[in-house]
């Protein structure tokens, strides 16, 4: 019978295939280990007083296999044993003792790519610390920027208890709240609402700090302050990696970095990221996939590689894949600005429009713009190709814009590329802009027969007053990420797979096109923004309120519309 390693040799054995290479790990992971490395070699010293107390840091490791089960998925009912990457985190938290016997670590710092069981590992930590941890009126907390976000992790702890007998039988469960009667304690979730004043936590765990806004710094104030009665509070920080709108994320971020390094000495921090290094490129045709391991250390476990092969498939088409792959698979910051549509994109998929009159429907979109912007209407045709493997009729996209200029603008219409443009029709000049673009913004969807125009009630609703009277249903559609989004998903989407093709001598949409960049809010949702304050994009974003229209416009063989 082949005897089972002990926690204690899964970590060194874990230290050692990280070292030599045989697990990829990103600098950072590397430097925390060396770290740990040139710790035990110096611990009881008098400049190191520290000690790693084998017996209480198995007994903590011991917690999860022995009193918890998985509660969802595949290995529901099973024992929760940790994997080595946890093991070499959870055996240092609870194992490093001061010399007054209580632990080292009082704040912890983990950024780890999504889907590698952070939430589960979290809440098996409330737990133990709820419980196992020899706090009488423990109270452990369980922190994130909504209610619902901080209830991810306390829903698991909650279906942990139920999975657990021994624990069960010590546990009151209520909707928001776990009890332990026998020791006063107990678990809750709580969100960045309010700042909770008067709180004492001996235990916080915060969800995705990298959620967290200006505005919500009283909350996180309160509980990373409130434990000064605990002789040994632990405030553990999980998440995936920010934006620059992150801000309480980078301040905990760079410390930690600083801590890992040995840039600043701060023992009563511990800290790991796994990310990709600056230099891994997850979308060239040579990476080696088992690189991913570097921020995803649960890959082949609880992170599916087909599944990583193919979102790197999508992203290397898709600008908003690529986004959401860099941050939350490759745990890399990114900006909340980036780049919608490449050159490449666009110039292969720009062609010959279709007879529109064929269309099945046609959307149309008017962005005024401002005083020296240009001002635009885009349109947007629809047509059948089939029913995809769902059932659901599936389309394909043809769009062109009609953009303006004010005569008097300060911009110089001699300079190119405006003067090519102006001489070749494809941007008017316009003495009275909103009235001309009127006139031929009736004249051309009269033509087309649409019957849904959208427009931004902040900049056009005069204009949507006078299209309504011409018989057309305008539809209102403010410039934010709420409207916007949904647009720019399917806009991507329709783009990655073929089914959109812009007008191939609309050269002034092209050019607002690659001017445009999108802006993420704190939710994730994007909507149109330059790259530059000089650039434009009014041809793009009315083409994509076009699309918003669209949306909305019945068939012409189903509508009343008829052919």
């Amino acid at each position: 019978m082949i005897r089972e390693l002990t926690s204690w040799e899964v970590v060194e054995q874990y230290c050692e295939q990280i070292l030599a290479g045989e697990i990829p790990a990103c600098q950072m992971v590397v430097k925390a280990v060396e770290k740990f490395q040139n710790e035990l070699a110096i611990q009881g010293t008098v400049d190191f007083p520290y000690v790693l107390n084998h017996q209480e840091a198995a007994l903590a490791c011991e917690f999860f296999p022995a009193l918890l089960r998985h509660s969802i998925g595949k290995w529901a009912g099973l024992p929760f044993d940790l994997s080595p990457w946890q093991l070499f985190i959870h055996y240092q938290i609870f194992g490093w003792l001061k010399p007054d016997d209580t632990r080292r670590f009082r704040r912890v710092f983990l950024s780890v790519g999504r889907k590698n069981g952070k939430s589960s590992y979290c809440a098996g930590l409330t737990l133990q610390l709820g419980t196992g941890d020899g706090e009488q009126g423990a109270q452990v907390f369980i922190g994130a920027t909504k209610i619902d976000q901080a209830r991810i992790i306390f829903q698991e702890s909650n279906r942990m208890v139920r999975q657990s007998p021994f624990i069960a039988k010590h546990a009151t469960v209520h909707k928001d709240n776990i009890a332990f009667h026998g020791s006063n304690s107990f678990i809750r979730p709580l969100s960045s609402d309010r700042p909770f004043d008067g709180l004492n936590p001996s235990a916080f765990i915060c969800d995705e700090i990298h959620a967290f806004r200006e505005h919500q710094r009283p909350f996180w104030d309160t509980l990373t302050t409130g434990s000064g009665a605990r002789t040994q509070p632990l405030q553990v920080t999980i998440t995936t990696a920010g934006s620059e709108t992150s801000l309480i994320y980078h301040e905990e971020s760079k410390y930690a970095r600083g801590v890992i390094t040995g840039d600043i000495i701060d023992p009563s921090v511990f800290a790991m990221i796994f990310e990709l290094d600056k230099d891994d490129d997850p979308f060239d045709d040579g990476f080696n996939l088992e690189t991913m391991i570097k921020a995803n250390p649960n890959y082949g476990i609880s992170v599916s590689p087909e599944e990583l092969q193919q979102q790197i498939t999508e992203a290397r088409s898709k600008p908003s894949a690529k986004y959401r792959f860099d941050r939350y698979r490759a745990n890399r910051c990114v900006t909340s600005v980036e780049r919608a549509i490449t050159a490449d994109i666009w110039d292969g998929a720009a062609g010959e429009l279709s007879d529109w009159q064929t269309a099945d429907a046609v959307g149309f979109g008017v962005d005024l713009g401002g005083r020296d912007d240009l001002a635009a209407f885009g349109m947007v045709a629809r047509f059948p190709i089939g029913k995809g493997r769902d059932g659901i009729e599936a389309w394909r996209f043809e769009a062109k814009a009609v953009c303006f200029i004010a005569a008097d603008t300060k911009r110089d219409l001699n300079a190119e590329p405006y003067r090519t443009w102006i001489a070749d029709g494809k941007l008017l000049v316009a003495e009275y802009v909103v009235t001309e673009l009127r006139e031929r913004l009736i004249e051309d969807a009269m033509a087309l027969r649409a019957q849904y125009i959208a427009y931004d009630p902040h900049q056009a609703t005069l204009l949507s007053e006078e299209l309504e009277r011409e018989g057309f249903i305008p539809v209102k559609m403010l410039q934010n990420q709420t409207h916007f989004n949904e647009v720019l998903l399917e806009y991507w989407q329709a783009f990655s797979e073929g089914r959109f093709k812009p007008d191939e001598n609309d050269l002034v949409l092209r050019w607002c096109a690659l001017n445009m960049s999108v802006n993420r809010n704190n939710r994730d949702a994007a909507m149109p923004d330059k790259l530059r304050s000089a650039d434009k994009i009014d041809g793009i974003v009315a083409v994509l309120m076009g699309l918003k229209a669209l949306n909305v416009s019945p068939s012409r063989t189903k509508g009343s519309l008829v052919l």
